[in-house]
């Protein structure tokens, strides 16, 4: 089993946790790099917006730009055609 990681050890977990996060952030970074959704600070909050307001569009919001980004990558898989 050299060179593989055991999920059933704390630290494997830990490990491959840790690239599933880094996995799912180049996920939303690229998406934002595609569609260049607009950015800004709506009230206490992060936004990214992408198509035109009021219901041609997907937003996401965060307390923090992360959060946002997070948030946005979900709403754009989740959105329905």
């Amino acid at each position: 089993m050299s060179g593989l990681i055991d999920a059933d050890h704390w630290k494997g977990a830990e490990i491959l946790n840790e690239i599933s996060n880094q996995v799912a952030d180049r996920t939303h970074l690229q998406l934002i790099e595609m569609l260049k959704p607009t950015f800004s600070k709506d009230g206490n909050q992060w936004c990214y917006l992408y198509g035109e307001l009021p219901n041609d569009c997907i937003v996401g919001f965060g307390d923090t730009p992360y959060k946002a980004m997070c948030d946005f990558s979900k709403n754009f898989f989740n959105a329905k055609p």
